[in-house]
């Protein structure tokens, strides 16, 4: 009634699914640092402006309409915008991903973010709001990346 079960079979099996899992997580915390960056992009030219205020830029040329607090910022010289990026790093068995700005300035990011404490620049959040709305794509690429690797998957 009972069925025997090879263990050394088994052992083996084990072994190249545990090599092939940092692979598979690689691609699947890939595919989500893709999805949450395209996101953000995405928040930051969609945002709702206030067309109450407006400045002139550091060029002084061109006018800009900031988005309203609690929204994602506006673009106006794309600084911010153009330097989030993603990594998605393999140590040994570990796969983790980072979402950020490469901007040189790296407090401005933070500084959108959250606000600053003498509440010149009110909070914009840009980043949190995308890891929440991507928190479910973010599960299920992960447990598929696990189930395709105990099934014998590639992707």
């Amino acid at each position: 009634m009972g069925s025997n079960i090879d263990l050394s079979q088994l052992s083996n099996f084990l072994k190249d699914r545990t090599s092939k899992i940092s692979d598979n997580m690689a691609e699947a915390m890939e595919l989500c640092g893709d999805k949450v960056v395209s996101d953000i992009k995405y928040s930051m030219d969609h945002t709702e402006r206030n067309m109450e205020r407006s400045y002139y830029t550091n060029n002084a040329t061109i006018v800009h309409h900031p988005s309203k607090p609690y929204n994602p910022p506006a673009v106006d010289t794309g600084n911010l915008k153009n330097t989030i990026r993603h990594e998605v790093y393999k140590n040994g068995k570990e796969v983790y991903g980072i979402v950020g700005t490469t901007q040189k300035d790296p407090d401005y990011g933070l500084y959108l973010e959250y606000g600053t404490s003498d509440g010149r620049i009110a909070p914009r959040p840009w980043l949190k709001p995308a890891m929440r709305k991507n928190n479910d794509f973010i599960r299920t690429a992960i447990a598929k990346a696990v189930q395709n690797t105990l099934t014998g998957g590639n992707k």
